[in-house]
């Protein structure tokens, strides 16, 4: 291109027009006059956001993301942090807020993914979402007890359809009959209890360990009426829930601590299952916690539709206000969306 307008430059010079001159090189005239002024290209980034029609500096949107990256176990990313600023009143997109978070140090690092290998594997199976409680996942996972330098086994019992995390266990040994006395807790779990009555069948998945194919297990699940399938051999992925969790588990508790003794980690895992299931929002449950999204679900206010590629997902059928946070209950989010389609000289008289 530089070629191309020494020619234009030339021709030019000898006195021929510069239409005629960038028609010989074949470049257009905007090229040839065209002069870089050492700036990058596109718009400026913008120093203000609106937060309830007011302006807000760039610095005070990055102490209000702070704000909500920096409790225990609440480590969100740039997209469900721009949804709860936007909760807060903020009119701000998710590309702004990963600009900001970027430019501050407050995104995850990076995960180098190596090249996968050139191998087949059987489809991947998800449960449906069918309902709480129809089907739910169990595994082990090992924990590492640093001061002891001992393997504990970390059990949990995961709920497909709105990632509620009822009951677990964490010992240094992990036999059937310590499955058995979970799958009880379980079942009594007061929440569990409630869809028990309405003749829910719950159907506990799991992988092939020892544990899970004991005899003596599956006696006792199928006197408690509880329906025990199996993932096939070498296939992680048909157990993906349990193992997702499991991946939020090393992240934000084994890389972050050092368990001094058993009693230590089950300290920390109490605090850690209490902020999952009350107070940590996730994406696929529209940006609410586990606990809070199930009331509304019982609501009503929230449908199940598939998109373009099949997936299930759930919609609100009444979006609640933004201002109102998981914080208020269903009710209050119900009667205030359906009032909320009518105008005001509808209402007053």
């Amino acid at each position: 291109m530089g070629e191309k307008r020494e020619i234009v430059c030339c021709y030019v010079g000898q006195g021929l027009r510069v239409a005629d001159a960038v028609t010989i090189a074949g470049i257009k005239k905007s090229t040839y006059y065209y002069r870089p002024n050492g700036r990058p290209k596109g718009k400026c980034p913008s120093t203000h956001t609106i937060k309830h029609h007011e302006l807000v500096s760039n610095e005070a949107v990055v102490v209000d993301i702070i704000k909500l990256i920096s409790p225990e176990y609440h480590d969100y990313g740039y997209k469900v942090s721009s949804e709860l600023l936007k909760q807060q009143g903020y009119k701000i997109n998710h590309k702004k807020v990963k600009r900001l978070m970027r430019d501050n140090n407050l995104l995850h690092p990076l995960v180098l993914k190596t090249e996968p290998l050139n191998k087949l594997f059987i489809k991947y199976t998800s449960p449906p979402l069918e309902g709480p409680f129809k089907t739910i996942e169990a595994d082990i996972k090992y924990v590492r007890i640093h001061e002891e330098n001992r393997n504990a086994f970390l059990l949990t019992f995961l709920c497909t359809f709105f990632r509620y995390a009822p009951v677990w266990d964490l010992q240094y040994n992990m036999r059937n009959e310590q499955i058995i006395e979970l799958v009880r807790d379980l079942i009594h779990d007061p929440i569990v209890k409630r869809y028990i009555n309405h003749k829910t069948k719950i159907v506990i998945r799991t992988d092939n360990g020892p544990q899970f194919i004991a005899k003596k297990l599956a006696a006792a699940l199928d006197s408690l009426g509880i329906s025990h399938e199996f993932i096939n051999p070498g296939t992680p992925q048909q157990n993906g829930h349990i193992e997702s969790f499991h991946s939020t588990v090393s992240r934000l508790v084994c890389k972050r601590n050092i368990f001094q003794s058993l009693d230590h980690a089950t300290n920390i895992f109490q605090e850690f299952y209490q902020a999952y299931n009350e107070t940590r929002v996730m994406k696929s449950l529209l940006y609410y916690p586990p606990k809070p999204f199930l009331k509304l679900w019982e609501s009503g206010i929230i449908g199940i539709k598939k998109d373009k590629y099949g997936k299930e997902l759930f919609y609100f059928r009444e979006k609640p206000l933004p201002n109102l946070g998981f914080g208020s209950s269903p009710e209050d989010l119900f009667w205030i969306n359906k009032n909320n389609i009518f105008e005001n000289h509808v209402l007053t008289p």
